[in-house]
């Protein structure tokens, strides 16, 4: 198998939303982005599916020695040395690498976090760093402007994430939700588990997580451009984006739901997004 052959098959496997948003975009960008997929998913896996944490560090620091071969051109991964082309064809800063790995290594170090300051910081690691590679691979004009729409994006579906996952992670021993947030509604870590369906400082939490978030997507969608030409560049980032808002608008219907089953959209749902975005895309805004 060739190195671009297990990209394609890592998204393939995945089963990923963002790799969904793929199949909108020309091959060269679409075989760069699947790349970048991959390299995404290869270092959540060496954090996530290790033994252990010591194992995981190892993981880690494979990974940092990678992104600087990436850079000098001699990786020993098939992913990375595929991705030796894309940083150079696309001018993606090392920086950006880094920081997803970074993020990654929160993960390992930190379980709790005091203060919604400190949760964004790694929701721009882990999201809105992958968002500002994106937008290198889609082509649009890189500026202050694009640069905060790849943020804020990355910011709320992190966000999201964070919202469906609360039971999950709380059961491998981390809380997303800052302690700050816990405090002002009284709600305890143990409360997370989502046990107590009439605890209603815990829906109050939640609704209150559920509308943080959607001032993300509000930003997002805000500085996103006009003309129609330009807006077409990020078809992939705003499928997923609508994907996300979908799955926090199901959210908002029932908070509680997240503590049963991970809120996911149907096929039809999906289909009837991409549609309706493709459709939007085309219509310059005003």
């Amino acid at each position: 198998m060739t190195p671009s052959q297990v990209c394609h098959q890592i998204c393939k496997k995945s089963g990923s939303n963002f790799v969904y948003s793929f199949y909108f975009l020309g091959s060269k960008k679409r075989h760069a982005l699947e790349t970048f997929y991959a390299f995404c998913r290869l270092v959540d896996d060496a954090v996530d599916l290790a033994p252990n944490e010591v194992e995981a560090k190892k993981n880690l620091e494979f990974w940092k020695k990678e992104v600087t071969a990436v850079y000098q051109g001699n990786p020993a991964n098939p992913v990375s040395q595929v991705l030796v082309d894309i940083v150079k064809t696309f001018e993606i800063p090392k920086i950006y690498f880094e920081e997803i790995l970074n993020g990654c290594e929160m993960d390992l170090v930190k379980k709790r976090y005091e203060t919604f300051e400190e949760l964004k910081t790694y929701c721009y690691r882990v999201a809105s760093c992958v968002g500002l590679v994106c937008i290198h691979i889609f082509g649009v004009d890189i500026n202050d402007k694009t640069k905060e729409t790849a943020i804020s994006l990355g910011i709320a579906l992190q966000l999201t994430n964070i919202l469906r996952d609360i039971a999950a992670d709380l059961g491998r021993g981390r809380v997303y939700l800052p302690a700050e947030d816990l405090n002002r509604f009284g709600v305890a870590v143990s409360d997370l588990g989502g046990s107590n369906p009439d605890n209603l400082n815990l829906i109050d939490l939640l609704y209150f997580e559920i509308e943080r978030t959607r001032t993300y997507f509000k930003k997002a969608w805000g500085l996103f451009p006009k003309g129609s030409k330009e807006r077409r560049k990020w078809v992939a980032a705003v499928i997923m984006g609508k994907f996300y808002e979908a799955i926090l608008n199901k959210i908002a219907k029932n908070p509680l739901r997240v503590f049963r089953e991970k809120v996911r959209l149907t096929t039809g749902e999906k289909i009837k997004i991409t549609l309706r975005t493709l459709l939007s895309l085309r219509t310059p805004q005003g």
